[in-house]
């Protein structure tokens, strides 16, 4: 079974989403936050660590994930 998280990048300051950031859970494809600051990751498990640029912003139950997992941006 397929599992789908969101995640959302925003400014830290103004809370505004930020395109463009590389998204990835552990294992599966990298992709890139849409002008809104969203993407959506994939994940076979019922289990997902979750980065983005290269940080772990996540590791834990889909179904205890926030909807959507927000990652704030400096």
């Amino acid at each position: 079974m397929a599992y789908a998280v969101q995640v959302m990048v925003v400014d830290k300051k103004t809370r505004k989403g930020l395109s463009g950031h590389r998204v990835k859970a552990y294992g599966g494809d990298e992709v890139k936050t849409n002008y809104a600051g969203m993407a959506t990751v994939i994940s076979t498990s019922s289990n997902i660590t979750v980065y983005v640029n290269g940080f772990q912003v996540y590791s834990g139950s889909v179904s205890s994930a926030p909807n959507p997992i927000i990652y704030e941006k400096l």
